[in-house]
């Protein structure tokens, strides 16, 4: 039914645009939105071979015991609605996301050790496994995502400098934490100035060069 609803459509375009190369006369013929669909319907329509969904399932089954199942969803999901036969897509994906994620695996703990090591602070086993159950009640699947979900959950407990605590980090050192990480607003002392500690200079007669001596007794 639809070859012979496309064909007809190619059809009528191809007279039409005959008749007003020759002066025919005719009227002129712009397809429809509801032409338009059948025909990408119809031209995106493909049926995968034996071969394809072979390479297919290969790719995804390699990238979910790599231990990143989001990518080998992400993988399949690219591939909704390209086929006519769909079936073994879906019951890839359903598979799929019927397991859990397995926080252990695909480099999720290397990622939180690389997050926590960035602000300044570590954290426990026991600590890590409750970031693992956070993670599965928030349906997180992709290592992306659990990275980004570490650094807002730093952000909101504070153990992340701000801006302005950045910035006057470069001048006063970084700010003091409390036992659970937190950082304060306490930061080190400011050295008191001592004129002794000042640089002096003494001319030198033969060539009228200068040395100088500093003294450092007054910054310890």
């Amino acid at each position: 039914m639809l070859p012979a609803i496309l064909g007809g459509l190619a059809t009528g375009f191809g007279g039409a645009a005959a008749g007003a190369l020759f002066g025919g006369g005719g009227p002129t013929y712009q397809p429809s939105e509801t032409m338009e669909a059948l025909s990408d319907y119809g031209l995106g329509q493909v049926k995968a071979s034996k071969g394809l969904k072979k390479s297919i399932k290969k790719e995804a089954r390699q990238l979910a015991e790599g231990g990143n199942r989001a990518a080998a969803e992400a993988f399949l999901e690219s591939y909704r609605g390209r086929f006519s036969n769909p079936d073994f897509i879906e019951k890839k994906l359903a598979k799929s996301y019927g397991k859990d994620i397995d926080f252990n695996r695909g480099g999720f703990f290397d990622i939180a050790d690389q997050v926590y090591k960035q602000a300044g602070v570590g954290f426990t086993g026991d600590e890590y496994q409750r970031f693992a159950e956070q993670a599965r009640a928030r349906g997180i699947r992709s290592p992306q995502a659990f990275q980004d979900m570490l650094r807002q959950d730093l952000i909101a407990s504070g153990r992340v400098m701000t801006p302005q605590q950045e910035q006057l980090s470069y001048i006063f050192g970084a700010p003091a934490r409390d036992e659970s990480g937190r950082i304060t607003n306490l930061y080190k002392a400011i050295p008191k100035f001592d004129p002794a500690s000042m640089p002096q200079f003494k001319p030198r007669e033969q060539d009228n060069e200068y040395t100088f001596n500093i003294n450092y007794s007054g910054l310890s």
